[in-house]
């Protein structure tokens, strides 16, 4: 199958986002300029020169050998290691990106080398230098294939850096899909929730938000939230909202949405599948992403 990578020189795109944002006086606080800030940032990303898209290659070995020779046209480095990092993860497909590094720290100009885009997108947070490619694959069937990345792929990953989908469970088992920025939900669910600490259920890692108010002493039985329970494996009552933290470092926030949490209720309700996806999660000894593992063991199931 074919497939190419897309080429991220070295950057300060943050610092020019942030810039651009305060002259247009917009704001990611205010949900009215949502839109216009990821079309601003779709547009900006599509005509960057520092953004390129490589030809298509039928050969592994051929796009990494051909990657290698883009960033190291740009370093004279003989200390340097490839490596590659999970981005992003959802339902369909994943983001990697493959990047040297030097090891001494010898040749590194910190602030002139910096890539902006590839260090807050990756899921370590960790501070890239240079240029590096980033790989798209997608997954059906239990399969991850290697795909077909654009530009706009690139703007989809920068916005979920700031953008985050989570879904509210209502005390009638009604899914809602809620938007929120950076780390605060309050802003939009609103202030009579209370966080608590992330919990692991087959290899997400949930932050819930229960809502206040009502107690387990509570008689009322229609304000049990019987799927919310389920979910997080103890009782609930009142509202519940759903947000996800990437996998491994649980340093960011991704995106959760209805379907994924109804295939993750599927699996909790049939103990075959549990046991299965605790065991893959269990022979998982790199960055674990749960999206393509919950389509592996539902794919299987059929």
């Amino acid at each position: 199958m074919n497939q190419n990578y897309c080429y991220v020189d070295k950057n300060k795109i943050y610092g020019e986002i942030y810039d651009e944002l305060l002259d247009e006086e917009l704001s990611m606080n205010n949900s009215q300029d949502n839109n216009k800030i990821k079309a601003y940032i779709e547009k900006k990303i599509i005509k960057e020169k520092y953004i390129n898209l490589s030809e298509f290659f039928v050969d592994n070995k051929e796009i990494i050998s051909d990657l290698i020779l883009k960033i190291t046209s740009d370093v004279s480095n003989d200390n340097l290691q490839g490596n590659t990092m999970l981005l992003y993860a959802d339902l369909d497909e994943m983001y990697e990106l493959f990047y040297l590094e030097d090891l001494t720290k010898s040749h590194i100009n910190y602030d002139c080398d910096l890539n902006e885009f590839a260090s807050i997108t990756n899921i370590h947070l960790l501070p890239i230098y240079w240029g590096g490619g980033i790989f798209k694959s997608t997954y059906s069937n239990g399969i991850i294939k290697g795909d077909i990345i654009k530009k706009e792929d690139l703007a989809k990953l920068f916005i979920q850096n700031f953008y985050h989908q989570g879904v509210m469970i209502g005390i009638n088992g009604e899914l809602t899909p809620i938007e929120f920025t950076g780390e605060d939900p309050f802003r939009v669910i609103g202030n009579n929730f209370t966080q608590s600490n992330p919990t692991n259920i087959i290899g997400f890692n949930i932050v819930s938000y229960i809502e206040k108010g009502y107690t387990d002493t509570d008689t009322d039985t229609n304000i049990n939230n019987e799927f919310g329970s389920k979910l997080l494996e103890k009782e609930i009552k009142g509202r519940v909202f759903i947000s996800v933290l990437c996998p491994t470092t649980n340093k960011k926030f991704w995106n959760i949405n209805i379907k994924t949490i109804s295939n993750i209720m599927t699996i909790l309700n049939n103990e075959n599948l549990s046991k299965q996806i605790n065991r893959e999660l269990d022979l998982t000894d790199k960055d674990i992403n749960p999206f393509y593992l919950v389509n592996k063991i539902l794919m299987n199931h059929k």
